[in-house]
């Protein structure tokens, strides 16, 4: 009987566990047909670029939500990048000095979050939602609300670079989400972020120092949405605290619906970039279809409640097949 049952749930347990693919692949197909225009090498590129951009700071947070922890102030992290970039070229006029001191500037935000949680052990949604709203009035204080932009031959060529018809900010993605990759899987330092956030206390009698590992992954998590901002940067020249608003809660989303769970303990970046392509194809289809921007926020925060309910129902699952 029980072998019969488990025949009867294989199929149900591969879609379930396959989702993110039957969804990207019936999407596809869904817009290739109500609209072809979709599905055009200039929608395609530009389609890229914004998984590119936000799918950078989306590996920050599978790590993060892997070690069993959350960042709300990648927003605002995101926005300081870009503001403190701009800045920088502004005034230097050395690329690498700037992106050095971006990135730099990142991962001690990162780390002071990582800190907080760990040492003075407040939880991660409090302390980053402080820090959202403090990194975020210091944009505003920094710029006066206004935008910045810059002229600088760097920005520029970094934006417009192509490579067999891609451009460069594909390539930087990539990169990263290659070196996260390899890292979550062969590494016993990526390892130890599944251990931790599985059973924080079966991985410190395993001598994991977990202090360290969630520090880290704040840490990790303010230099890729320092990388992602300096990308944002190069594509628009500009950068501004109305830009990346949403990043936060669209990384989470797309972290959910690559399959990582809330929980901690699992997941992966190739499957957060899938999630992250799900999105961005969404809120791509939601303007072709002529959908106002009143909608397509209506639509990121029902897509937000979907995912969470799709992440406990997988746990509920899983609590009944042990």
């Amino acid at each position: 009987m029980n072998n019969r049952k488990n025949l009867k749930t294989q199929p149900l347990e591969v879609i379930l566990d396959q989702s993110v693919l039957f969804l990207l692949f019936g999407f596809t197909i869904f817009m290739a047909i109500v609209k072809p225009s979709f599905l055009s090498w200039w929608n395609i590129q530009s389609i890229l670029i914004d998984v590119s951009i936000y799918g950078v700071v989306a590996c920050g947070m599978t790590i993060l939500i892997i070690s069993g922890e959350f960042d709300l102030s990648a927003s605002s992290q995101y926005m300081w990048a870009q503001i403190l970039f701009v800045t920088l070229l502004n005034l230097t006029k050395n690329p690498l000095i700037s992106v050095l001191l971006t990135i730099c500037s990142g991962l001690l935000l990162g780390t002071i979050n990582g800190l907080i949680v760990t040492r003075l052990r407040i939880n991660s949604f409090i302390t980053t939602l402080g820090t959202m709203t403090m990194i975020r009035g210091l944009c505003l204080v920094f710029t006066n609300g206004k935008m910045v932009s810059t002229q600088e031959p760097f920005a520029k060529a970094l934006g417009s670079a192509e490579f067999l018809g891609m451009s460069s900010l594909f390539y930087i993605y990539l990169a990263v989400l290659v070196i996260i990759s390899l890292m979550l899987k062969y590494t016993n330092f990526g390892r130890r972020f599944y251990s931790t956030g599985g059973n924080i206390e079966v991985a410190r009698l395993a001598g994991i120092n977990t202090a360290f590992q969630k520090t880290t992954a704040f840490s990790i998590m303010g230099i890729l949405c320092s990388i992602g901002g300096i990308m944002l940067v190069a594509q628009l020249r500009a950068g501004s605290t109305q830009y990346g608003t949403d990043i936060a809660l669209t990384c989470v989303a797309a972290t959910v619906i690559g399959g990582t769970r809330l929980s901690g303990g699992a997941g992966n970046a190739l499957r957060t970039a899938l999630g992250m392509l799900v999105i961005v194809m969404l809120y791509k289809a939601l303007v072709f279809l002529g959908f106002q921007a009143y909608y397509q926020n209506l639509v990121k925060g029902l897509v937000l409640i979907l995912v969470v309910m799709f992440d406990l129902f997988m746990a509920k699952r899983r609590a009944t097949r042990r």
